[in-house]
């Protein structure tokens, strides 16, 4: 029987042959490859980056939404904190507002929140403390507010002007706060659906009095461990739903819980199936140009028999068996392919190179995803090969040996 590489030897030799016909059969290997693994490795990084953003504001923490206003009120908090396995708990309340330092004005989310955020969000102070109970007219502002978005730096020893729209007697209301901390880090990171790095922070009774809001839309709750988010989070939904007057038979319905709560492991969870999802999707999309390109190796495959009939005859007047060929012709067809495939990987890993660091983002190298992509080469390669191979080795070398 022919020798492998004496088969890959040749199949070489023939593909430099006819140089544009090779390339142009692999291109569609190329671009389905290429599309996969980018796709893959893309949404890999995707994922990764927002569970580490996730993780990073506390693994621990759950949040309950109200679904409508006036629902959640001081009363409401103290039963989320008093509930067993819960170590803090801050009630939170937001709005647009404006930030003016020396002149200037920008818009941001104002948080009106209780000292305990801090620990519950994780929240990384860059330079001063956060803002306790005790505090009224004390703020802390982001680490690019502070730095970047005023042409004049605002430090920890100056002050601001916040200006909220009062709900209650329908105007704004400005009132100057001194500048206690500057949370953030070096890099973005995301904490409970805001920014450190561009967040406003105030005690949640100065932003009451601002707002004219006396009830809240979200409650943010820590656990004592990882281990006990989840029962944690059953028994503030028992207890919330006991203190609102809802029978403990509508906790698991939707429509009927006028509030909702998530922990960590679900928001984690929806991250990934939305993640998994998209890149399916996209996976799909690769995989009709893999399709595309397994018939067009097939058909130049069958096209290359064609002409080499006369190659086919010679050989099996040598002594080539069936199976010689069989094997020569497979073999021309899984090099191709692989080829392709390495070339499309390569092009798949600088694509998603090339796109992580445009979003700011680290790639996620997957060595699985590779070897996945050089075995779905071979796989096309057989696939597209077997029947041009197999229509080869059936030749007749009398009737081949004809055409000379």
């Amino acid at each position: 029987m022919i020798d492998i590489s004496q088969s890959a030897n040749m199949a070489v030799k023939s593909l430099k042959s006819s140089k544009l016909r090779s390339g142009l059969t692999a291109l569609g290997i190329i671009i389905g490859i290429a599309a996969v693994v980018a796709t893959f490795t893309l949404g890999a990084s995707f994922g990764a980056f927002f569970s580490e953003q996730i993780s990073s504001s506390g693994s621990n923490y759950i949040m309950v939404i109200s679904s409508k206003d006036n629902l959640f009120f001081d009363q409401q908090v103290e039963v989320v904190r008093n509930t067993r396995g819960v170590t803090a708990a801050s009630p939170v309340l937001s709005a647009s507002g404006a930030v003016s330092y020396m002149g200037e004005s920008k818009n941001y989310t104002i948080y009106g929140i209780q000292e305990d955020y801090a620990e519950i969000g994780s929240i990384p102070m860059y330079d001063g403390i956060f803002v306790s109970n005790r505090d009224t007219s004390s703020a802390v502002i982001g680490k690019t507010i502070s730095e970047d978005d005023f042409k004049n730096q605002i430090s920890t020893r100056g002050s601001v002007l916040v200006t909220i729209y009062n709900t209650e007697i329908q105007d704004y209301v400005t009132r100057s706060f001194s500048v206690k901390g500057i949370s953030g880090t070096e890099q973005t990171t995301l904490v409970i659906g805001s920014n450190y790095n561009t967040a406003v922070y105030i005690p949640l009774s100065a932003m009451k009095e601002m707002t004219g809001k006396s009830d809240y839309r979200m409650i943010f709750a820590m656990t004592e461990s990882d281990d006990t988010v989840k029962e944690t989070n059953d028994e503030i939904k028992r207890n919330l739903a006991r203190n609102l007057g809802v029978s403990e038979r509508n906790l698991d319905n939707a429509e009927l819980l006028p509030f909702t709560t998530f922990n960590q492991a679900e928001i984690l969870e929806q991250v990934g199936s939305m993640t998994q999802t998209l890149q399916l999707f996209l996976i799909a999309i690769g995989g009709i140009s893999l399709i595309v390109g397994t018939v067009g190796i097939m058909n130049i495959m069958i096209v290359t028999v064609t002409e080499r009939t006369k190659e086919i005859g010679t050989l099996k007047a040598l002594g080539y068996t069936s199976s010689d060929v069989l094997v020569l012709f497979l073999v021309e067809s899984v090099v191709i392919s692989v080829i392709g495939g390495a070339i499309g990987t390569t092009l798949g890993l600088a694509v998603s190179y090339v796109g992580s660091a445009f979003l700011g983002i680290s790639m996620s190298l997957s060595f699985g995803a590779i070897a996945a992509a050089i075995l779905i080469s071979i796989f096309i390669g057989i696939l597209a090969g077997v029947y041009p191979a197999k229509r080869a080795a059936d030749m007749n070398p009398v009737d081949a040996l004809r055409s000379i």
